[in-house]
């Protein structure tokens, strides 16, 4: 073999080992570059997962956030029939007054029993209305003659309260019935029951200087003079009914301040009063979206103050 075979040969060796290198350097490249675009995706999938996990968590908290919000006050306000000064009124305190009006000397409906009326009757239904418009009206001014105790440092103790409540608990309920003695001496009644006490106690505070004179008694006997009679139906003098003349007189003038007085209390906290509830425009909502009639209970409550 010559010289110039030779190195043809050597020539043609190198040539096929310089491809065989290319050859591998570039598989050597491409396994790199393969193994980098495959693994550089996997780790980045980790941040963009942990960050789409915590926003799918962030927005689950977010709504039961809102819900809470929205929820809360709507289940709250359920049994609060009204507001005054901010203050919530339930339907309990609304409903025991109702129960305790037709008992108590001083109501327009004293000695009204519509529970023994027929209820489809449209006086009974009259009545009724009547009756808890009295109620809510005497609710409210119960909460103001309360406050301006407090401001005059009219209080009535703990012990004093403790007693009404057994009282309160005696008249309203059967020594059997435990359910009923229960919830009458819940915290709600027993909230109701220290209003009435405090409201009470101011008025006994305001008439208890109040004193008649013979003028008056002699005016009052000119008016109801004609009520005083003796056991046989005669009509008696204005000497012979002296001493009760002026004990009803001053018991009716004593009802004449007390009546002036809540009259005058709700006037004033009646601009104060916010008849409508989280509930009751949930409920409106509520209805208004799905076509259901909004019964009565759930309008915004209008108070009457009689004027």
């Amino acid at each position: 073999m010559d010289r110039q075979s030779y190195r043809q040969g050597n020539n043609d060796d190198s040539g096929s080992d310089g491809r065989a290198n290319h050859s591998i350097s570039s598989v050597v490249m491409f396994a790199k570059d393969g193994t980098d675009w495959f693994r550089k995706p996997a780790v980045q999938a980790r941040p963009r997962a942990r960050l789409a996990a915590f926003i799918i968590v962030a927005s689950l908290l977010l709504a039961a956030l809102v819900a809470a919000i929205v929820a809360v006050p709507v289940v709250r306000s359920r049994n609060v029939a009204f507001y005054v000064h901010g203050k919530p009124v339930t339907e309990e305190h609304v409903s025991a007054m109702i129960v305790d009006l037709p008992f108590d000397a001083t109501s327009d409906h004293y000695n009204t029993r519509v529970d023994l009326a027929d209820p489809s009757d449209p006086k009974t239904q009259y009545l009724i209305a009547g009756l808890k418009t009295e109620a809510i009206q005497r609710v409210i001014v119960m909460h103001a003659q309360s406050d301006e105790a407090l401001r005059l440092g009219i209080i009535v103790s703990p012990s004093a309260i403790d007693t009404a409540v057994e009282t309160y608990v005696n008249d309203h309920a059967s020594p059997g019935d435990t359910a009923e003695i229960e919830r009458l001496q819940s915290p709600d009644v027993r909230s109701y029951i220290q209003l009435w006490a405090t409201s009470k106690a101011y008025e006994e505070s305001l008439t208890k200087n109040t004193t008649v004179s013979s003028d008056e008694v002699r005016e009052y006997f000119a008016t109801w003079g004609w009520s005083y009679t003796d056991a046989g139906g005669r009509e008696l003098t204005f000497e012979q009914a002296s001493a009760r003349l002026a004990e009803d007189a001053l018991a009716t003038k004593k009802l004449q301040l007390i009546s002036e007085n809540r009259t005058l209390f709700l006037k004033k906290e009646s601009s104060l009063v916010n008849g409508d509830t989280r509930y009751k425009q949930f409920m409106r909502w509520w209805d208004i979206m799905f076509g259901i009639q909004v019964p009565d209970s759930l309008e915004i409550l209008q108070v009457d103050t009689g004027s």
